[in-house]
């Protein structure tokens, strides 16, 4: 086995282990300095999103690993980073086109608030872009496994 094939597995399942620690995370914190708290409408499990995140961040670690034995998997670790990174990067844009995100908005006790960017989308664009590398990496290596003993067909033979 390649020392390079054991590292795109590593970054997948590394990658697997950032979205899962990024979506126990907060998306969005009060800034430092300024009163108010962020209400959600779910009582702190995962929502619907989260737990396709995990899941998709799952395939790709077991995508990363079977690529260890077949090259052409490592296009599933590729996939699931892609819509991995498009959640966070989707959430951001929206964020920062509303009017609420890094500005002052009014609180409900006539004071004013800002909002920033918690550690969940930073955590996926990790993870997302540790699936995507590993796949890259993976399908960059030019053999499906290391055959060191083999003998090249034009090389000399031993008679």
């Amino acid at each position: 086995m390649k020392r390079q094939h054991l590292v795109a597995a590593a970054l997948a399942v590394t990658g697997f282990g950032a979205v899962a620690f990024g979506i126990y995370q907060d998306a969005l914190h009060v800034a430092p300095m300024y009163d108010g708290t962020i209400e959600t409408g779910w009582g702190g499990s995962l929502n619907h999103e989260e737990r396709l995140l995990a899941r998709l961040g799952a395939l790709g670690a077991v995508g990363g690993i079977a690529a260890l034995r077949w090259r052409q998997l490592a296009i599933v670790p590729a996939v699931t980073g892609a819509i991995v990174l498009f959640y966070p990067l989707r959430a951001i844009v929206q964020w920062t086109t509303h009017p609420g995100l890094y500005t002052e908005v009014p609180a409900h006790d006539g004071g004013v608030t800002r909002f920033v960017l918690g550690a969940e989308p930073f955590f996926l664009i990790a993870g997302g872009a540790l699936l995507v590398g590993a796949a890259v990496l993976r399908w960059r290596s030019n053999s499906n496994s290391d055959d060191s003993n083999s003998v090249p067909a034009d090389g000399p033979s031993s008679t």
